[in-house]
C-alpha cells in the first residue's frame, strides 16, 4: 500500500460505534501510521498542560509561607495556559483527524507563536519573582 493510501474495510461495521461520530463517520478510515502520528502529538499537548499545571502549583507551593499577588498572577497565568493548551490540542486533533479521512491537505499551524508568547510571559514572571527583593 502506498503511503497516501487510506485502509478500505468492507462494510465499515466500528464505523457508527466510535466517538466522536462528527470526527470518524467522515471521509474514509486513514492509514493507521497517519492517524496515530495524530494521536501522539495529541497526547503531546495534554503532556504540556500538565506540565504548566504542575509548574503553577510548584510556584503557589513555593511561595506558600508567604503569599504574594506576582506569585499568585504568575500561577493562575499558567493554569489559564493549561486550559488553552488543552483546547488548542483537541482542536488541532480534530481537525488533522478529519482531514486525514477527506484526504484534504492539514491545516495551517499557528500554535507555536501562542507558546513562545506564552513561554515569554512566564520566564518574565519567573525572573520577576527571582530578582524580587526578599523581606
Amino acid at each position: 500500500m502506498a503511503d497516501n493510501e487510506v485502509m478500505d474495510f468492507d462494510g465499515d461495521a466500528q464505523r457508527g460505534s466510535r466517538a466522536p461520530r462528527s470526527v470518524y463517520e467522515v471521509g474514509r478510515e486513514p492509514d493507521p501510521l497517519y492517524s496515530l502520528a495524530n494521536e501522539r502529538t495529541y497526547l503531546s499537548w495534554l503532556r504540556l498542560a500538565v506540565t504548566l499545571l504542575a509548574g503553577a502549583v510548584a510556584i503557589d507551593r513555593l511561595f506558600l509561607d508567604r503569599p504574594w499577588w506576582g506569585s499568585e498572577a504568575l500561577a493562575l497565568g499558567l493554569v489559564a495556559v493549561a486550559f488553552g493548551t488543552c483546547g488548542v490540542g483537541v482542536r488541532r486533533w480534530w481537525v488533522t483527524e478529519r482531514a486525514l479521512r477527506q484526504r484534504r491537505p492539514l491545516p495551517g499551524f499557528g500554535a507555536p507563536l501562542l507558546g513562545i508568547v506564552a513561554v515569554l510571559l512566564a520566564g518574565a514572571g519567573v525572573l520577576v519573582i527571582v530578582l524580587m527583593p526578599r523581606g
